[in-house]
């Protein structure tokens, strides 16, 4: 019986050293490994050259909408011309921001409510804000057309669409009404109200050039 306690006692003895031993080893120091991201020598060639068109080009970079985007709309008019038919909306932008990617879509159904034909059309460059738009959207005529319907979406989000009887194109009145000619610099602005406020400057005319004396108009001057 001694003998066994003796045994149990160095067998609690060693495991207490043991515990003791790694207890009082030093705690490991993750190596830190530097990430080395290869990027495609195309895609790297791309970007170089379009940081340099930016930087050589005149560009004026505007914040664009994120999200849902404000317009107000015209009721699209349909017209045949041809063998077509023509649709024009006016499109104004009433958000916050530029919209960038503005694009419509033309869907005709037939009466049983299958697609048949449609149009497409989007804007390379942002609208900016309280600018308006005429569209033009030009499908073949197709017997079976019965009605149509257009979708509005932009590259950041969706479209909150409103329908207006009427959009106020300041800018065409404007040329229509020949208070701004061909030369003349148009200045648009916006007030505290945002109501758009357009001036013009008027090109400089052109000095008259002296008409060159006839050659015996100036023989009979020398003579004289």
């Amino acid at each position: 019986m001694e003998r066994m306690n003796r045994i149990i006692c160095l067998g609690f003895m060693g495991l207490v050293m043991a515990t003791v031993a790694c207890g009082g080893s030093e705690p490991e120091v993750p190596v830190e490994t530097e990430v080395v991201i290869e990027v495609d020598p195309a895609a790297r060639a791309a970007a170089e050259r379009l940081v340099a068109r930016l930087g050589s080009a005149n560009v004026e970079l505007v914040p664009t909408q994120r999200g849902t985007a404000e317009i107000t709309y015209t009721q699209p008019i349909a017209d045949r011309e041809s063998g077509f038919i023509v649709t024009s909306i006016r499109i104004k932008n009433v958000a916050e921001n530029a919209i960038a990617g503005f694009q419509v879509d033309e869907f005709w159904f037939d009466a049983d409510g299958n697609t048949v034909t449609g149009d497409q059309v989007r804007f390379s460059e942002p609208i900016q804000v309280g600018e308006v738009k005429d569209i033009e959207l030009r499908v073949p005529r197709v017997p079976s057309m019965d009605r149509s319907n257009y979708e509005f979406t932009h590259q950041n989000g969706d479209i909150l669409a409103t329908l207006q009887d009427e959009i106020e194109d300041r800018l065409s009145d404007e040329v229509l009404s020949r208070r701004i000619v061909a030369g003349d610099i148009a200045v648009i602005d916006l007030d505290s109200e945002g109501v758009m406020k357009i001036t013009s400057k008027k090109a400089k005319a052109k000095p008259k050039s002296k008409a060159k004396a006839e050659p015996e108009a100036e023989a009979a001057a020398s003579a004289d």
